[in-house]
């Protein structure tokens, strides 16, 4: 057994080791339910802000979903849904209004507000004046624009709130299928790799995504709120970091969030990911070499025992490691797929494998390539202490 054996085995070791672990832990996750489930606990008022920038493509079907919570009269005069945007301009407000209008039609209290938000990061500044122009309210939650709530499950979200050690509760995020081969590609990232957040919510106890997430008003008041999150172009990170500091929790919903996203190319994905991983370069740097490490470890191992059994650098331990890994991977697209209530076809796993990891690595470059990203139309660079700041 030669030095390259050993490291090739020992590193398919880790990333089986992980795989397995998130594999394992993906199943105590029910699948999810395809009818949504209204809150059991829901006795206070809720506040639901919904930002929005920008037309986007099922604009009219995601805002104007709500699920079980517009169902039950009950739970219909506890909400207030709040839309939110920055300008009058915006080409979201025509739908915004139109939506506004059907659901107070159907008896909500819900209104369109122009928030005038200036900030870098612009959702945390509309969150933050949406909420300071509204009476308190024991929970706050935001809905990103592109989530379609039509089967959310609303209990899971907010039961957990139940428990005071709890500070916010967030639903991990997967994405409907789209129109091009990008969209099927960020598809099977959210829905059919190891980086699907309903199997990273069961191996990274400090995560937070921030598309659906119900919060206790108390515990956002006591980090300064999103208006303190201004800078941050990562403001759920920052989120559970502040909170993790406190000595209170974060956790995972039961149920996930289903949004949607269509017509994008290619470069398109991979800016939006490359994002996410500048993120994690400023915020958690330490977990930036994870991902190719883990993430999209794969190919990467494949190729290099690959080569050096050709070469005569390596042998059967290095074959072994590639069946390992590719074993591994498949169990992963699976149990992504599962947890996100995905199809399981042979054929759709393998595909979501190579599109994943192909679009990862490709944002792990962008990543590494520079702290300048687009977002909204905007220009901003994320400084190495993780604040945000918008270019002219």
């Amino acid at each position: 057994m030669t030095p390259i054996d050993i490291a090739l085995g020992s590193w398919a070791a880790v990333v089986a080791a992980v795989s397995g672990v998130a594999v394992v832990r993906s199943l105590r996750r029910s699948v999810p339910a395809t009818l949504s489930r209204p809150p059991s606990t829901l006795t206070t008022p809720l506040l639901v802000v919904r930002p929005c920038a920008g037309a986007e493509a099922s604009l009219a079907l995601t805002l104007g979903s709500l699920g079980a919570l517009a169902d039950d009269p009950v739970h219909r005069s506890l909400v207030r849904l709040r839309f939110a945007v920055a300008t009058h301009d915006d080409p979201a407000v025509a739908v915004m209004g139109t939506v506004c209008e059907r659901f107070v039609a159907r008896g909500l209290d819900a209104r369109l507000v122009v928030t005038g938000a200036t900030a870098p990061n612009q959702k945390s500044d509309q969150l933050a004046r949406v909420i300071a122009l509204e009476p308190a309210a024991p929970t706050v939650v935001n809905v990103d624009s592109d989530v379609d709530l039509t089967t959310f499950d609303w209990d899971a979200l907010l039961s957990p709130l139940a428990d005071a050690s709890v500070a916010a509760v967030w639903a991990p995020p997967h994405e409907a299928p789209g129109e091009t081969s990008a969209d099927r590609a960020s598809e099977a990232l959210l829905g059919g790799s190891l980086h699907a957040f309903a199997l990273l919510a069961g191996i990274d106890g400090d995560g937070l995504v921030g598309k659906v997430v119900a919060v206790r008003s108390a515990s956002l008041e006591a980090i300064g709120g999103f208006g303190a999150l201004g800078q941050h172009l990562g403001e759920d990170m920052e989120l559970a970091r502040r909170w993790r500091s406190l000595g209170v929790r974060v956790v995972a919903s039961a149920g996930v969030a289903v949004a949607r996203a269509s017509g994008r190319s290619g470069a398109a994905v991979a800016a939006r990911y490359g994002r996410w991983l500048t993120v994690i370069r400023a915020q958690r740097p330490g977990l930036l070499l994870s991902y190719p490490a883990l993430f999209f470890a794969t190919p990467l191992l494949v190729l290099a025992a690959t080569l050096a059994v050709l070469t005569g650098r390596a042998g059967p331990t290095a074959l072994a490691a590639e069946a390992i890994v590719v074993l591994g991977r498949v169990a992963v697209a699976w149990a992504a797929a599962r947890a996100t209530g995905r199809s399981s076809g042979s054929l759709a796993r393998l595909t979501d494998a190579v599109l994943a990891d192909a679009l990862m690595a490709w944002a792990f470059v962008l990543a590494l390539r520079s702290r300048t990203v687009r977002w909204r139309g905007r220009n901003l660079r994320i400084a190495t202490s993780g604040e945000l700041y918008e270019l002219g």
